[in-house]
């Protein structure tokens, strides 16, 4: 068990979270900031995140401020090359930032970028992960380091270890979310589907994760399999994966349901009122279950105990992590096509055949 790190914070002194990305990754932090904003009421508690995740964090109570790295004009092979050179690359940006007199950061994500704002934010003290729990020699730049229990906790609870040092141990989740209103496409669009029980399908992924991709076709079986049982399959879809879900659609000779162009907050809403979500270790997947969402999860060579959605609500289809199978090579884009269309639509029934669980409570800091 870490030993207590003597913070002696005081009222109006400020804490930095550092999650700059992804989506999944930021939503996964969401909990160690409830936790702190609730022991330390107090303080001014503000969050450094990349412009893609900004409209997922909340505003007071539970956050003080948000700072958005402009990340477009900081390429990582510049960094990477001259770490030295960075406060001259961003100056207004740090200038902001040690303007908010951190007193203490917690760099939840472990990375050459995310250490060196840690240090460049003038915080004296800086609490991170040890070699083992980051990455980039990140560790270097903290002076108090945590050693994750496990090599293969899940995300959420690595993240809430984080804080053991200063005595936080939170007995629940929590998840403070910006709010999200029902906008009028999305309603218009639910409204269109006449009553059948929306299913969310998100299939797409970024380039650099294209292994954790299930086949197009399986998903154009899949949504004929759904819709023939009287659901609307929604393909949902974010940027650069406009080509996927066409394709689904067309493969599915209709019975997909391609999804209107949604920003974020919009895929919020839509996610929150569908039935259940199907698809890989993506943002929309940690989105659907942390409001409520049933969830067929589709892994490939992710581990899902790291990546999983946790929950009852929930079914992780990951044929190539069963016991005395070898470990999946990383990356590897074959072991995501052991999961059959037919194992995805009995995961679905099933959680189709119980009642969708309340969204978690909102809570008070």
């Amino acid at each position: 068990m870490p030993m207590p790190f003597n913070t002696d914070l005081r009222s109006g002194d400020g804490v930095l979270i550092v999650r700059l990305g992804a989506v999944g990754d930021v939503i996964r932090t969401l909990p160690s900031a409830a936790a702190l904003r609730t022991a330390f009421p107090s303080v001014r508690l503000g969050w450094l995140v990349e412009p893609g995740s900004r409209s997922l964090l909340p505003a007071a109570p539970w956050l003080d401020e948000v700072f958005v790295f402009p990340r477009r004009r900081l390429s990582t092979r510049a960094m990477l090359s001259d770490p030295a050179s960075f406060p001259d690359l961003l100056p207004d940006f740090l200038d902001s930032l040690r303007a908010f007199r951190p007193r203490l950061t917690l760099d939840f994500q472990g990375s050459l970028k995310s250490g060196l704002l840690t240090l460049f934010s003038g915080a004296p003290m800086r609490l991170g992960f040890d070699r083992r729990g980051s990455r980039e020699c990140s560790f270097i730049f903290y002076n108090r380091r945590v050693a994750p229990s496990s090599p293969r906790l899940n995300r959420v609870y690595k993240n809430l270890e984080l804080l053991q040092p200063l005595g936080i141990r939170p007995e629940k989740l929590v998840f403070p979310f910006a709010p999200a209103n029902l906008s009028p496409g999305v309603f218009r669009f639910l409204d269109s589907l006449e009553g059948r029980s929306p299913i969310a399908i998100h299939p797409g992924t970024s380039r650099k994760q294209a292994h954790k991709r299930w086949p197009e076709a399986n998903y154009a079986v899949l949504a004929r399999y759904l819709a023939a049982e009287g659901c609307a399959p929604i393909l949902t879809w974010g940027p650069g994966e406009e080509k996927i879900v066409e394709a689904i659609a067309s493969g599915s000779h209709g019975a997909g349901i391609m999804a209107p162009p949604m920003d974020l907050p919009e895929m919020r809403n839509l996610l929150t009122r569908c039935r259940l979500f199907i698809g890989g270790d993506t943002g929309p997947m940690h989105l659907a279950w942390t409001h409520g969402v049933p969830v067929v999860a589709l892994f490939g060579s992710t581990d899902p105990q790291i990546n999983g959605p946790l929950g009852e609500a929930r079914r992780i289809l990951a044929p190539a992590w069963a016991d005395g199978q070898p470990t999946p090579r990383r990356g590897d884009a074959e072991s995501i096509r052991w999961i059959t269309p037919d194992l995805v639509l009995a995961a679905a029934r099933e959680l189709l055949a119980t009642p969708k669980i309340p969204l978690p409570e909102a809570g008070r800091p």
